[in-house]
């Protein structure tokens, strides 16, 4: 290919790929057609039009200019393997047609999941700029934050609220549906916004970010999803793991928490003026002795680090990580022997949160009871290769868990997908997300980090959430890109020079 025609291909490359970024980051989370009364299939199906449309340009492109790479790495074989597994296991399902089109599982049936391989494929074999990623999603995240802050204050600009039943009023909020799927989008959108926040050299920048990334922080309050927090709260803690190869993005680093300590309390301001309501693990946060706590140690620690060198940055991210691993440890064990060994010791407000039952995480105790006890009567081919999409809700037919709804989904996105695809389907998924994480990781650059941090806080927010649309469709976007070619992509740096 001579070099005005290359220049013509990424020229046609930028551009398709800049539309189908503005389509996914912002028009997937504010699509709708009948409200939130088909949510869940609107957005789906916009997803697989445009990710269709993008994959057809990408073909078409593919055979006019060609340069097309060929075999596959270990993170497109683990999601390949998946969909290969997901068909075997919708063939022997018995409800193939069911299994593949995944209407009783959130339509993340088999074909899902080769869209979803196909689309990663695509993407990260392109090289992306941090700007034609970062201004669709953070325009995608101040729209639908704005809808939800203004729905938590009590308006309903769109008038969605009002065709709802009183009782449900309060579970659904924005464009995106359910409250824990909006925690689990705006998990993904600050995640990246953050990584963006401390990675920004110049001040100026770093103020817009700031100001940008704000109403996501009181959009993710105004869902009250403990999920959100879940996630948002551990990707927190490990950046400066993520972040030791960039000194001066270490050292912001603790200022976040005396801004978020401040964030949080002027939205508070926001909603007892209003009479809006807040989770309970938001309002802990909010106590002025956690809220200041929090602030001071950001505080005192960013002044410790402020005119460290990068030989004491370094160490003090090894003794970070050494200590976060000790806490980690001491919290898991303790968790074991308050529900073993010291089951008997009162723990007052704590109870509902340390103590594992049926009732704990509104019902999700009694729910993962029952999925285990099902995937516990599996055949051992079953165990491997798992039952199918839709399995879940077909057997909580016979038996209703809940009388008033069909249980479709086990409220854990890993549970799920082993009671789907079965242990190997599991693994593979697991195998993606762990390879496609250290491919970003190691890279270190904007884009990578940025979609790696926003993908590792979904996926442990996915601990105790559901995988629907747009959320886990914008997760396996965004994990596309934190495994794509980067700045080194060779075509890019011959379009840019």
């Amino acid at each position: 290919m001579d070099p005005q025609e290359r220049t013509r291909a990424e020229r046609q490359h930028q551009i398709g790929g800049r539309v189908f970024l503005w389509l996914m980051f912002l028009g997937l989370p504010l699509v709708l057609n009948r409200g939130y009364f088909d949510i869940t299939e609107t957005k789906t199906v916009f997803f697989v039009i445009c990710a269709g449309l993008y994959l057809c340009f990408r073909l078409v492109m593919a055979l006019q200019y060609g340069g097309a790479p060929a075999g596959i790495d270990a993170s497109e074989g683990f999601i390949l393997g998946l969909f290969l597994l997901s068909l075997l296991s919708s063939g022997l399902s018995g409800f193939f047609r069911d299994s593949f089109l995944g209407p009783q599982g959130r339509w993340q049936g088999a074909g899902m999941l080769g869209l979803y391989a196909l689309l990663f494929a695509a993407v990260r074999r392109r090289g992306w700029r941090e700007e034609d990623v970062m201004a669709p999603l953070l325009a995608g995240q101040t729209l639908t934050a704005a809808l939800a802050i203004v729905n938590h204050l009590g308006a309903d600009p769109l008038g969605l609220m009002e065709k709802l039943m009183a009782s449900d009023r309060g579970r659904y909020i924005s464009t995106l549906g359910n409250i824990n799927f909006a925690g689990a989008y705006f998990t993904l959108t600050l995640g990246a916004a953050t990584v963006w926040l401390l990675l920004a050299e110049d001040r100026g920048k770093r103020l817009g970010l700031a100001l940008l990334t704000l109403p996501g922080l009181w959009a993710a309050m105004a869902a009250r999803s403990e999920s959100a927090l879940l996630g948002l709260g551990a990707v927190l803690a490990l950046l400066p793991l993520l972040l030791h190869a960039h000194p001066a993005a270490l050292r912001r680093w603790p200022w976040l928490l005396p801004g978020i300590a401040v964030g949080m309390q002027l939205y508070a301001l926001l909603c007892r003026a209003e009479g809006a309501y807040l989770s309970v693990l938001t309002r802990a946060l909010l106590h002025p002795a956690m809220s200041l706590s929090l602030a001071l140690t950001g505080a005192l620690l960013g002044l410790a680090l402020r005119k460290k060198e990068e030989a004491a940055l370094r160490r003090f991210a090894k003794c970070y990580a050494a200590a976060l691993a000790i806490l980690l440890g001491l919290a898991a064990l303790t968790l074991v022997l308050l529900n073993t060994r010291w089951r008997d010791l009162p723990l007052g407000s704590g109870e509902n949160w340390l103590r594992f039952s049926g009732a704990w995480g509104t019902d999700r105790g009694k729910i993962w009871a029952r999925c285990m006890a099902y995937y516990k009567e599996y055949t051992p081919v079953q165990k491997l290769l798992g039952g199918g999409c839709g399995r879940l809700a077909r057997l909580d037919s016979r038996q209703r868990l809940f009388p008033d709804a069909v249980l479709d989904s086990a409220h854990c996105e890993y549970l799920q997908l082993l009671l789907n695809w079965g242990a190997l389907g599991l693994l593979s998924w697991l195998g993606w997300l762990f390879v496609s994480l250290r491919s970003a990781f190691r890279r270190n650059e904007a884009v990578s980090l940025a979609m790696g941090a926003a993908a590792l806080a979904y996926a442990l927010q996915a601990l105790v959430n559901i995988a629907q649309a747009p959320s886990i469709c914008l997760f396996v976007l965004m994990l596309s890109l934190s495994a794509s070619n980067g700045n080194k992509n060779r075509e890019n740096e011959a379009f840019h020079h």
